[in-house]
């Protein structure tokens, strides 16, 4: 008689967000692909435990570049000539000392120093991060650069940011503005959704939330969108979720979907369709009455995307794997609306997208200009004449917003800017500015950084 199987061992939070933050590091993976294969891998991770996985992969990534800089003064090693996992291990310990105040020191500390062993790092090793932690632990932590010696080195690592982009906001927003910007990408931000209105509305899906134990209250600018401030559970365990009644959204990325103003019966391009966030609100818009070809060029997207849709019961939307900065197989006019999803550096929601600070460099700004262009180029002659054209892009920068507006209606003088704020939710029409750019901040909103704009063809 053959033994029974043994039960698969749940590994803590700790372990698992060592684990993701060194396949990031070794293999350049996103930390949020990262987590979302963690848990799928272990569905039963505790509640507790999955968000202070969350916590601590977030929160790493988060404060990275000052708890670099306080580890860098606190080590009597450089940190670069160190073994990549105690490195990391470092950085995990540091964040609890200094950011988490329901984690005990001594547990921090004890608990790095676990890590190393389970990892099999040498016993200098262990010693070494045993040693720095403490010495974390028991003093006041070094004293940051002053702003009067060097702004941007300053700002830059009491906010953790790197110091290219610190030292463009500060030139071009000034001290006081830069600063509150660069505060805002470090807060936790709210926990936005958007109603399925093809299946229920904001009233009764709130209803149904507290039944499930979710406590929602509607959001302060779309009205289709709900904030959950409390819950008992994992809210994608919800049945409401498996439903399709909802899903996670901020209010900004809602609103930039009002502005396409689309009717029931009408025929949309949307290039950039990602997992659907914005191809179920227009099929919502649409009442399912029409057609949204629903283009993106990533296969592992798309595949995302039609089960949402199914999820959502969008049947007016069709995926088509398509790269949109090349030729597309459309005929001319065809459309009666383009929305173009643009391809960005996503320094709009840094508060979200947290590791992008560590990932992104002043190179890659330059890349994205020349391919946003390119897919309005090629989005141009798929819209009828009479149509509009909704770009949107989700970062601050205006090379990659007005500019490449600009640019673009000087080499195709059948296209106009329009102003048109009945369009929005009336709490939204502020958002809206002449000569007709949509933007949206963290810092004076509390909204993720978009920027929109809607194009006339004659």
């Amino acid at each position: 008689m053959s033994k029974p199987a043994k039960p698969r061992e749940i590994p803590g939070a700790r372990a698992l967000a060592l684990d993701i933050l060194a396949r990031a590091a070794r293999r350049g993976e996103s930390v949020e692909d990262g987590l979302a294969a963690a848990l799928r891998r272990h569905p039963h991770l505790p509640r507790q435990e999955r968000a202070f996985l969350l916590e601590l992969v977030q929160g790493v990534k988060r404060w990275e570049i000052r708890l670099d800089y306080i580890l860098g003064r606190v080590a009597d090693k450089p940190l670069k000539k160190l073994h990549p996992l105690v490195w990391l291990i470092l950085r995990l310990g540091a964040f609890q000392l200094l950011y988490l105040d329901r984690v005990p020191p001594r547990a921090a500390v004890a608990e790095a120093g676990n890590l190393a062993r389970v990892r099999r790092l040498p016993q200098a090793h262990v010693g070494f991060i045993n040693a720095v932690l403490r010495r974390l632990a028991e003093s006041e932590p070094p004293p940051l650069p002053r702003l009067k010696d060097d702004p941007v080195l300053a700002l830059g690592i009491a906010t953790a940011h790197p110091g290219w982009l610190t030292a463009r906001w500060l030139d071009r927003y000034g001290p006081d503005e830069a600063q509150l910007r660069l505060e805002a990408d470090n807060r936790i931000p709210p926990l936005t959704i958007r109603v399925n209105t093809l299946k229920t509305d904001p009233q009764a899906l709130a209803q149904r939330l507290a039944e499930e134990g979710v406590a929602a209250v509607p959001c302060r600018f779309s009205p289709v969108g709900l904030s959950l401030i409390a819950f008992n559970a994992s809210p994608p365990d919800l049945p409401s979720y498996r439903d399709g009644l909802w899903l996670f959204q901020d209010e900004a990325a809602q609103l930039t979907a009002f502005l396409l103003a689309v009717r029931p019966g009408q025929r949309i391009l949307e290039i950039g369709a990602g997992r659907g966030g914005k191809t179920t609100q227009l099929a919502e818009r649409l009442a399912n009455q029409g057609l949204i070809l629903a283009l993106d060029r990533h296969r592992a997207r798309l595949q995302t995307l039609r089960l949402n849709l199914t999820r959502w019961g969008a049947t007016a939307a069709q995926p088509l794997l398509a790269d949109a900065s090349r030729p597309l197989p459309l005929k001319p006019g065809e459309f009666d609306a383009v929305l173009v999803d643009a391809p960005c550096s996503a320094l709009g929601i840094l508060r979200r997208h947290p590791e992008i600070k560590t990932r992104l460099t002043e190179a890659d700004l330059a890349t994205f200009p020349p391919r946003q262009l390119a897919i309005l180029e090629q989005a141009a002659p798929c819209l009828r004449p009479g149509g509009r054209l909704l770009y949107v892009t989700c970062t601050t920068e205006p090379e990659e917003n007005e500019e490449v507006i600009e640019n673009f209606l000087q080499c195709h003088p059948e296209f106009s800017l329009i102003n048109d704020p009945s369009c929005l939710p009336p709490p939204a029409r502020p958002f809206l500015q002449p000569p007709g750019f949509f933007r949206t901040s963290p810092a004076a909103h509390n909204l993720d950084g978009f920027f929109a704009a809607v194009l006339a063809k004659d």
